[in-house]
């Protein structure tokens, strides 16, 4: 990202963050259509496709009013949602995280990519436009859950293990699927950040464990 752009980024977040009902009230969006304002795509449109984008963090009143927006659809006949979902992909592998939904970016549109290691080890990055789950099994799992958004650290949730979800496919067909265990939980994550939700909503009480620390239990615990 350009000093330019990264200096517009306040800016550009102030132009898209609609005012709140009150004090700790969670925001709404304004009603939009699907299609990218202008502000979305020049977010979008000012790097090359397989650049990075910005995270947008928790821990600035700004980014964290941000991503508890509640997201609009995206329409993906869109021409610049293919920019998009190329750029959260490339953000996504460089942080390494398992998963990224488009508020984490900067714009507060319901796309999400999921690691799906359960289905495609070699290529296991896809897409999900407009998803939403449908189901969710009674049947829960606590476990570990970081975010890319959140430097904080990581928390223990509960999650449903099995869920069914709806979405659209980047050339606009509708399917659906049932996803299991630890992808369920990535699917549950970011379609949470589509409702302008975070994990530290749902986790247990208690502090979160920095990410060092949380490295060296997992490090302890495999051995």
């Amino acid at each position: 990202m350009s000093a330019r752009f990264a200096a517009l980024m306040p800016f550009l977040l102030a132009l898209v963050l609609p005012a709140c009902a009150g004090r700790g009230a969670p925001c709404t969006p304004l009603p939009a259509p699907a299609e990218l304002t202008p502000t979305e795509t020049l977010l979008v449109m000012e790097g090359e496709g397989g650049e990075p984008m910005r995270l947008v963090l928790n821990s600035g009143a700004a980014g964290d009013a941000f991503l508890r927006l509640e997201s609009r659809p995206v329409d993906p006949a869109d021409p610049v949602i293919a920019r998009l979902l190329e750029r959260m992909l490339a953000t996504v592998e460089a942080e390494g995280g398992v998963g990224i939904a488009a508020p984490q970016v900067g714009l507060s549109r319901r796309a999400i990519i999921v690691k799906r290691l359960d289905v495609e080890p070699e290529k296991p990055y896809r897409v999900y436009l407009n998803p939403r789950i449908t189901s969710m099994s009674a049947a829960t799992v606590v476990d570990w859950e970081g975010c890319l958004s959140i430097p904080a650290g990581f928390g223990k949730v509960a999650r449903a293990d099995t869920i069914d979800i709806v979405f659209d496919t980047p050339d606009g067909k509708t399917a659906a699927e049932t996803v299991a265990g630890f992808t369920a939980r990535i699917f549950q994550h970011e379609i949470d950040h589509l409702e302008g939700i975070l994990f530290i909503d749902r986790k247990e009480p208690g502090p979160l464990v920095p990410e060092d620390e949380y490295r060296k239990m997992k490090e302890n615990t495999s051995g």
